[in-house]
């Protein structure tokens, strides 16, 4: 049995608010048809069994979750060297170690390094993304339709934020 709660009918991202790329799938999840449940791990710590449940889905070690580099940047230690305990305890009191979000769709997860993984994570093809203008604002990607009047609507939203 579970102890994450997975839907295939939602998404789920675990981030951290600091976290760059965080910040930008964010508004790329928001703009799809489904229901999305964003975890801040900054404000919303996560449990160590559901990290290794991530990491259970996801086959691989809960160390292989976190960013190496930030551990470097900041002398927190050799991470060869890390348990997973060790690495659920630095994890609870470094959040920015998680530079990458995780995506959570169903018993599908994924650790998001770019915009393009989201979308062949979620099989998108364009049609099932929203493409009202304030979600394509919001995902800062440009239109692709070749319809002027839709990109005239998004650039005078723009203008107006």
């Amino acid at each position: 049995m579970s102890i994450l709660a997975t839907d295939k009918k939602q998404i789920t991202i675990i981030y951290a608010e600091d976290s760059p790329m965080g910040q930008k799938i964010l508004p790329y999840a928001k703009s799809s048809k489904k229901p999305v449940r964003s975890i801040n791990i900054t404000k919303e710590p996560i449990a160590d069994s559901i990290w290794a449940e991530i990491a259970k889905m996801l086959n691989v070690r809960i160390g292989e979750l976190f960013s190496n580099d930030y551990l470097t940047e900041h002398d927190l230690g050799d991470p060869n060297n890390f348990s997973s305990t060790d690495w659920l305890k630095i994890i609870k009191n470094n959040p920015s170690l998680l530079q990458y979000p995780i995506a959570i769709n169903g018993k599908k997860a994924e650790i998001v390094n770019d915009r393009f993984d989201f979308y062949q994570f979620f099989d998108a093809d364009g049609s099932n993304f929203n493409k009202n203008p304030e979600a394509i604002k919001n995902a800062k990607h440009e239109d692709t339709t070749g319809n002027e009047d839709f990109k005239t609507t998004i650039k005078n939203d723009e203008e107006r934020s």
